[in-house]
């Protein structure tokens, strides 16, 4: 409506001739599924409550203090010679997020989300597929993610992962915004007449939306060393070259003076999984209180009364001498029994304005069931500040439940002593045992065999920023990588690159002399299909068609006519030649590269413009890669 003016005088009004612009998406940012130490996020402990939520993170560091750092191996097969040193190792892992995630940012990686699936998986313990399924589901509430990796997946059978890789192309159908990097099951082998993992892999992928996904072959050989200590290597499978199928007990080969000393105190460590710990519920009158302060005094009683395989008297750092400096006399385990007592003592009627008595650190053999009279909580004569002639419960019971998490903290760091007192212990088994440091040293050569999907990640996000999210990410090194689980030839490639059977392109990782290891595909799974064979031209398209989305969300609501699609037409040319003009198009000039149609008569029917339809057609002639460049040679006939 146009301004009425009534005042005489000089008015001003600005008019909006620019369009509205079109701002680019992120284009490589990964949400990873997966298993990790834990997952306390705003103090809430998602594994405890089991909450499935995907959490951004920026860096490695912000990774490990949310989710914790590397997990231990699962897997630990080791053959000895006839004198102890090592032949033959054989380590993995169940749990490979953590190291996904340090592959994903050594290769390049920035922004990214991670789903916990739960806790580590210890050994025996299989990866859940439905874990990983609801993991996945959570990310489609988030709109981020333009990746998804879930590298887990190989510790499933084929078939099961197949599932998990299906509901991962469907979710990037329904959503259009994302793209899937899927992970081969056994993609460490070589393949053999009777076991192929790359068919493996296409049998159970299905045919549907292919052209959302991306796969990689063979898996990668990193730099990344294992978290091993000694509890990992005792609980590996030993066996001797003179009798390879009998396993034996490697701690038997180590110093035994020091695996005495080590297992004593393990076994004293493990008692703290024996104390009776308070149950935190809500106390709704007297006897709740009562009940929870003797739940409270016998938590305590038990850990007074420990008695300990590591005392050995000349020790200061053994279990026996460290608990004694904990509940001495003047020891603030000593301090939280005192309050305890006091709390004993207001709740008596006739002392609930009486001084506390005397603590004189009773608390020696059989004195210490003695020092607590019931807890009867009649109503005290006069309000003290524990309890009140009403309310009693209501005031006393955040008293009784501070006390314990102090009571649980203290024991805590009894026990953490008691954890860097063994992995001292462990650490002079490593200095001064030749066995064990054999065994050390050849684990630690071994590197980590992963699974590429979350390195290529990285190397997505790395084109992405340096050249554009239209650059086939092909023909690219890899970080921290020692070479290809399984070398491939140039025969070997032609039949991951085309299938003649399905079309089901599987991209290749190669090594190369003098170049490292290097992505030598860049096809998406839909080998066959002429419009979404490349994985740049895929992604390009998602960028463009998110980008474009987002800008023309403030146009809903507005006319449906000619001055509207004029706004919108500008608009998108514009952000289409800063396309062109960085590379992302081919055409010698603009109208060759790409189009803009909007209006009736074009793209729309009056019928339309009455339903409320707006139609936007656009079309682009994005850039494809050299995939195969030939070289045509021939002969010249002599002219002088």
């Amino acid at each position: 409506m146009a301004t009425v003016y009534k005042t005489p005088g000089v008015y001003i009004e600005e008019i909006s001739k620019f369009p509205p612009s079109v701002a680019q998406v992120e284009t490589a940012i990964p949400a990873f599924v997966g298993y990790t130490e834990m997952a306390v996020i705003d103090e809430i402990d998602y594994h405890k409550d089991g909450i499935f939520k995907p959490v951004k993170v920026r860096s490695l560091p912000e990774y490990e203090f949310f989710f914790g750092g590397a997990p231990k191996p699962t897997v630990i097969e080791i053959e000895l010679n006839t004198d102890n040193s090592v032949k033959k190792t054989v380590v993995n892992g169940t749990n490979l997020l953590y190291d996904a995630i340090r592959m994903f940012y050594a290769n390049g990686g920035g922004d990214c989300y991670i789903v916990s699936a739960g806790k580590f998986r210890k050994k025996g313990e299989s990866v859940s597929k439905s874990d990983l399924l609801t993991g996945l589901k959570s990310i489609e509430k988030v709109d981020e993610p333009t990746l998804l990796v879930i590298p887990e997946t190989v510790n499933l059978e084929a078939a099961e992962a197949g599932e998990i890789h299906v509901a991962m192309l469907s979710q990037c159908n329904n959503l259009q915004d994302r793209f899937a990097l899927l992970d081969i099951t056994g993609g460490d082998k070589e393949p053999t007449p009777t076991l192929n993992p790359v068919n493996d892999f296409r049998s159970n992928v299905g045919m549907n939306f292919l052209k959302y996904g991306a796969a990689y072959y063979p898996w990668i050989r990193t730099t990344l060393s294992f978290n091993i200590d000694y509890e990992a290597i005792v609980n590996g499978k030993y066996t001797k070259t003179d009798n390879p199928t009998t396993p034996i007990n490697v701690k038997l080969l180590f110093s035994s003076g020091i695996i005495a000393k080590i297992d004593d105190i393990e076994q004293d460590i493990n008692k703290e999984s024996g104390l009776t710990k308070p149950t935190t519920t809500a106390m709704s009158d007297r006897g709740d209180v009562g009940a929870f302060a003797n739940e409270l005094y016998n938590y305590a009683k038990e850990f007074f009364d420990l008695t300990f395989e590591d005392n050995d008297a000349n020790d200061d750092n053994s279990a026996e001498k460290v608990h004694d400096r904990f509940i001495a006399g003047n020891s603030g385990f000593q301090g939280l029994l005192k309050q305890l007592s006091d709390y004993n003592h207001f709740s008596q009627s006739a002392n609930s304005t009486a001084p506390s008595p005397d603590w004189d650190s009773p608390l020696i053999g059989d004195d210490f069931s003695t020092d607590f009279s019931p807890l009867t909580f009649g109503a005290p004569d006069n309000k003290n500040n524990i309890y009140t002639d009403t309310e009693t419960t209501e005031n006393a019971a955040p008293y009784f439940n501070a006390l314990l998490k102090k009571m649980e903290q203290l024991i805590s760091d009894f026990f953490h002593e008691l954890k860097a007192s063994r992995d001292n212990r462990t650490k002079v088994l490593a200095e001064t045992d030749p066995v064990y440091q054999n065994i050390v040293n050849a684990i630690s050569k071994k590197g980590i065999v992963l699974p590429p999907g979350s390195t290529v990640a990285g190397v997505y996000a790395m084109v992405d920023r340096e050249r554009g999210v239209w650059k086939a990410p092909a023909n690219v090194s890899l970080t921290a990588v020692k070479g290809p689980a399984v070398n491939i030839t140039h025969e070997d490639q032609g039949e991951l690159n085309v299938d003649t059977v399905a079309g089901k392109s599987v991209n290749a990782i190669r090594a190369f002399t003098g170049k490292g290891t290097l992505i030598w595909g860049a096809r998406t799974l839909a080998g066959n299909d002429n419009e979404w064979r490349y994985i740049n031209v895929r992604r390009f398209f998602i960028m463009v068609e998110e980008s474009v989305k987002k800008a023309t969300e403030q146009f809903v609501f507005e006319p449906n006519d000619a001055n509207t699609w004029v706004k919108i037409r500008a608009m998108v040319e514009n952000f289409l030649f800063l396309q062109w003009r960085a590379g992302a198009l081919a055409g010698a000039k603009q109208d060759d590269a790409y189009y803009v149609r909007i209006g009736l008569g074009q793209t729309m029917t009056a019928q339309d413009i009455l339903d409320g339809y707006m139609h936007v057609e656009i079309g682009l002639a994005v850039v494809r890669p050299a995939e195969f460049i030939v070289l045509k040679f021939s002969h010249k006939m002599q002219e002088s």
